[in-house]
């Protein structure tokens, strides 16, 4: 059997077209995985970029989160204030001296809510002094508003101080301007 030249240029041209048609049927195919490929790619760079800012958000919060709490010991709550002032009383004790609270009373200045606290220092001239500076160099939102110093006339080498200071609260809205705290 002798197949002429005209049939075999058609087999090989039906050939020639069915490899081109399955060509271009996986080129197609191909092209699309890759836009959806590429698609992919790109969602998972955006939630990988997703994923880092979520956690730099959580480190700068857990930052915050340390210096909020600093800057909450700054001021005194009314809740912790018995607490602060018999800290008060032992820093007088720690330096050599005797300080007792006289009165504590609540006040508002420029829009901020404070204690006032009045504290008498009795003892040697250093320990009345140690005890001043330790109350008004604590780490507290403190301000010195009134301070007599004067040595007492019966005893010996004892000097006594009454200072009045003012320190920043938390609760704004339980104090009241001229309530007695005591």
């Amino acid at each position: 059997m002798k197949r002429s030249s005209f049939t075999d240029l058609i087999i090989a041209l039906a050939l020639t077209a069915a490899v081109l048609g399955a060509y271009l049927y996986w080129y197609a195919a191909l092209t699309e995985a890759s836009a959806e490929a590429a698609l992919l790619a790109s969602r998972i760079a955006e939630k990988s970029g997703d994923a880092s800012r979520i956690a730099a958000a959580k480190t700068i919060l857990a930052t915050l989160s340390s210096e909020e709490a600093a800057m909450r010991e700054y001021f005194v709550s009314t809740e912790d204030i018995v607490s602060f002032l018999e800290g008060l009383e032992a820093t007088g004790k720690k330096s050599g001296a005797r300080a007792s609270v006289v009165s504590v009373s609540a006040g508002v200045t420029d829009s901020r809510d404070h204690i006032l606290i009045a504290v008498k220092i009795n003892g040697g001239f250093d320990a009345v002094l140690r005890t001043l500076g330790v109350i008004e160099y604590s780490p507290h939102d403190i301000v010195v508003t009134n301070l007599s110093f004067n040595a007492v006339p019966d005893a010996k080498s004892e000097w006594e101080a009454v200072t009045t200071f003012a320190i920043g609260t938390r609760s704004s809205s339980v104090l009241a301007t001229g309530t007695s705290l005591l």
